[in-house]
């Protein structure tokens, strides 16, 4: 994009991130006497890209963070295959049974750098086919969440995420880091959990009434 200021804002921080370019060094300097001078970092904004590694700023230097409840390997049951499990910290919708209700409060979590979450899912990568981001709910920090899958997306990673919104209520917020989720993810497990639908309910899902969606591209 050229000619242009990106403000982006990280919701859980109040940090903000000014992505600049192709801008006069007159209108950053302006910029800096109205906000303040702050620390150069890399492009705020999630961008597409293709390469097998992550450069070692990606890995070691990071202004993105997220709340974290937990990271762990080898789960079989949450998606296709093999997968590493980013699992947030943070739900607003707390559905009525849920399985995890240690991770509906953020303060159960910590807020982590999503550096270093990329750098323990390359370091197990061999061993998983995908990740997958569930919760607590993803979409509560889509910001955070849109940047992590970026990320990993570059790296040719295959990924799932749960959700306990709907896609079209998801579609319906018009919200770009959302919009960025969507369009790059392989697989969306969408509604809420219904205790009294728990049974039969199928591969991958806690109720019969949420969904395996293919949002991949290759189908």
């Amino acid at each position: 994009m050229k000619n242009a200021v990106t403000f982006i804002v990280e919701p859980d921080t109040g940090k903000v991130t000014v992505e600049v370019s192709g801008v006069a060094k007159g209108t950053v300097r302006e910029l800096e006497n109205v906000i303040g001078k702050g620390t150069s970092v890399n492009c705020g904004q999630p961008v597409q890209a293709v390469f097998t590694q992550p450069s070692p700023k990606a890995v070691e230097d990071d202004a993105f963070s997220i709340w974290l409840y937990d990271l762990y390997h080898n789960s079989v049951v949450d998606g296709p295959g093999r997968r590493s499990v980013i699992q947030v910290a943070g739900c607003s919708l707390r559905c009525p049974g849920c399985y995890v209700p240690q991770t509906h409060k953020r303060e159960n979590g910590s807020l982590v750098s999503i550096s270093s979450i990329v750098k323990k899912i390359v370091a197990s990568r061999p061993k998983h086919d995908g990740v997958t981001i569930l919760g607590g709910e993803p979409f509560d920090q889509a910001a955070s969440v849109a940047e992590l899958v970026s990320r990993l997306k570059n790296l040719g990673i295959h990924i799932t995420v749960y959700t306990g919104n709907t896609i079209d209520t998801l579609i319906g917020r018009k919200d770009k880091s959302i919009d960025y989720i969507l369009t790059h993810i392989d697989l969306l497990i969408d509604g809420p959990f219904i205790r009294q639908l728990k049974k039969d309910a199928g591969e991958y899902r806690g109720s019969r009434n949420q969904r395996v969606i293919s949002l991949s591209r290759n189908g």
